[in-house]
């Protein structure tokens, strides 16, 4: 298991939500990564990166912790997250962390209109939407007319990192390629600094083991996942078995009785016979 782990460590890259945090949280790469997805935002400057910002829309209501959250200097907000594996629950993820993330842009007592902007935007390990699009920029429109865009301060933006269709800028491309693992131009400023971040990243013993620990956690937790689905599985097949078998049986009640009117029908046909004799 330890050396499994070892050697999960060493090859892991962006595409693995933890790596992608602790990167993520540097500022200057941070602020760079924020500039190339929206470069016509021209963001000057970022708070500091946070991970561990965590939101819940109502006391009762489930909770959702960003991977990555900020805001810049005209009070924008940022979620930045990393989605490895595709649980086919995108759209209504992005809904609650964009309403999560929304939530901040709204001052009690500020007036609708001086909402701040919000801005959820996902990198996916897998096309979002099967549409075989690189990226897709979410906006509210009106159904009959879909070229109308309604602007309430929301957008969501989500990568299909495998994609190879190149439809984004070059600057970008680089981003994605380096979360993918493929060839990318070493001269990129921001390739060098994620690089540099990761080396120092799979330097530090101290996230080496919290990231082992949870692997190991993640690993059990899908063990007993898959036993429980697992059971859930042998229970929906014995109650079809019970079914199969319920109706069998029905279906030989009704050849016996069958068979008990053929019997009752000959022994009465035998009796007229023996009358007439």
């Amino acid at each position: 298991m330890n050396e499994f782990l070892r050697k999960k460590w060493e090859m892991v890259g962006l595409a693995d939500d933890y790596i992608f945090n602790k990167v993520m949280l540097d500022y200057d790469i941070c602020l760079e990564v924020l500039r190339r997805i929206l470069p016509d935002l021209h963001i000057k400057k970022i708070k500091l990166p946070n991970n561990q910002q965590e939101f819940a829309v109502a006391p009762d209501a489930k909770a959702v912790r960003f991977d990555i959250y900020t805001t810049d200097e005209q009070g924008n907000h940022y979620d930045i997250e990393m989605q490895v594996a595709d649980h086919h629950n995108i759209a209504k993820r992005i809904r609650y962390y964009q309403t999560a993330s929304s939530m901040e842009a709204y001052d009690k007592g500020q007036p609708y209109e001086q909402a701040d902007d919000s801005y959820v935007i996902f990198f996916c390990n897998f096309d979002p939407f099967q549409l075989g699009q690189q990226r897709y920029v979410l906006h509210k429109h009106i159904d009959e007319i879909p070229e109308q865009i309604i602007e309430d301060g929301q957008t969501d933006i989500l990568f299909n990192v495998p994609s190879l269709r190149h439809d984004v800028d070059p600057k970008m491309q680089a981003f994605l390629d380096m979360i993918a693992q493929r060839e990318v131009e070493a001269t990129d400023p921001l390739v060098v600094k994620l690089k540099e971040r990761i080396a120092v990243i799979k330097r530090n013993r101290k996230w080496r083991s919290e990231y082992m620990r949870r692997s190991v956690y993640e690993m059990d937790q899908e063990m007993r996942e898959k036993k429980i689905r697992e059971g859930e599985r042998k229970i929906r097949d014995g109650k079809r078995e019970i079914l199969e078998g319920k109706r069998e049986l029905r279906k030989s009640r009704r050849e016996i009785q069958k068979s008990k009117r053929e019997i009752k029908e000959g022994q009465d046909r035998l009796k007229e016979k023996e009358q007439l004799i």
